[in-house]
């Protein structure tokens, strides 16, 4: 990435890209627990931790409030440092893959909101909106459909972009799509009912990860990752890999340079959807793709007019030239047909034998 520009992506405390100490299921006396308002309660006596593993960026923020004045660290690729509980932890680090960790003593309560990275994208980019209902994307396994027409209680509960989900509870179903560009965002659900799931990006496996939280959360970022070589297409294959657990596709975006003149047919510029939560929201509402859509509508008219128009004039050709018809193109489509000249009749004569003919050698 020879061009770098820098944006900011907000990981919510739902998003699988996160792990937390204890695990949040398995231990029902020191858990984290979903709040309505989106973010994760922890009121253990154990320790616990926050991590973000493997993740490209160049700042770190967390946001959390802490009833307690524990004792906490921040722990960077291994280096650990003190730091109180104030409401925001940040630090910076020269851009790279990094591993973040916020720990602490438990005994308190803690609301942890989520993590604001910094990272680079290239220069002059613009983000890329797929739904899941688009054609671009290849499902194995997978039901495609509005959130009202789904037999899953909390899918049609839920507020999806463009309205339709793709979902699957059938392990080893996946989802395939192919993109240029430099970073990859991809959205969904998450919730009680739902298992881990895999992404590969060109064949190889970039991560396993747990989308199963205490709520169901929705709008939220399932996989991020950036540095890719923009200048080549990737292949991107998720997998859903607990037979009987749930996995929801809502939507994806990808960032592309600004000059990139090929894009999917249902791509949609969105206004800010690798952001805030609210600004997310807010730009999943205003921006539906309507006029990508129209032109789409428009152009399949035209088409069928045009095809049409074709036929009729091979037949007209066809119907003139069965009629007998010459001359220019022209003629053909403007010109009557050309009458057939009518056969001149043989004029009738008495025919006589040739001793006839001869006048007679003598009179009568």
């Amino acid at each position: 990435m020879s061009s770098k520009s820098m944006t900011e992506v907000w990981i919510g405390a739902a998003s699988p890209l996160l792990s937390y100490t204890p695990t949040p299921v398995k231990d029902p006396k020191n858990r984290w627990q979903q709040t309505q308002d989106g973010s994760n309660q922890y009121t253990g006596q154990d320790a616990f931790a926050i991590e973000l593993a493997n993740f490209y960026f160049t700042k770190v923020a967390f946001f959390f409030t802490s009833q307690n004045n524990n004792q906490m660290q921040l722990n960077l690729d291994g280096s650990i440092q003190n730091a109180d509980s104030n409401s925001e932890k940040s630090l910076t680090a020269p851009f790279g893959s990094h591993t973040i960790k916020i720990q602490g003593e438990g005994g308190g309560t803690l609301n942890f909101q989520g993590i604001e990275v910094e990272t680079q994208v290239v220069e002059s980019f613009k983000n890329l909106t797929l739904d899941d209902a688009s054609k671009e994307i290849t499902y194995s396994g997978f039901k495609s459909t509005s959130s009202m027409s789904s037999d899953v209680a909390a899918i049609q509960q839920g507020s999806f972009h463009e309205k339709t989900v793709s979902y699957t509870s059938s392990g080893g179903s996946t989802a395939a799509f192919s993109f240029q560009g430099s970073a990859i965002y991809l959205f969904g659900m998450t919730g009680p009912g739902f298992g881990c799931f895999q992404v590969s990006i060109d064949s190889k496996v970039v991560g396993t990860f747990n989308a199963s939280t205490t709520m169901e959360t929705y709008d939220t970022l399932l996989y991020f990752t950036t540095y890719l070589d923009q200048s080549r297409a990737h292949q991107v294959t998720i997998t859903n890999q607990n037979d009987g657990m749930l996995f929801a596709l809502d939507y994806l975006v990808y960032v592309a340079p600004d000059n990139q003149n090929t894009l999917p047919a249902t791509a949609s510029v969105p206004g800010a959807t690798a952001v805030f939560p609210s600004q997310m929201s807010n730009s999943s509402q205003s921006d539906t793709g309507t006029g990508d859509s129209a032109g789409a509508v428009i152009g399949g008219i035209l088409g069928t007019i045009a095809g049409l128009f074709l036929l009729w004039i091979l037949w007209r050709y066809r119907q003139w030239k069965k009629g007998g018809g010459s001359g220019t193109f022209m003629a053909a489509l403007c010109g009557g047909m050309r009458v057939k000249k009518e056969e001149k009749k043989e004029e009738k004569k008495f025919h006589l034998w040739p001793m006839v003919w001869s006048r007679p050698k003598y009179a009568t």
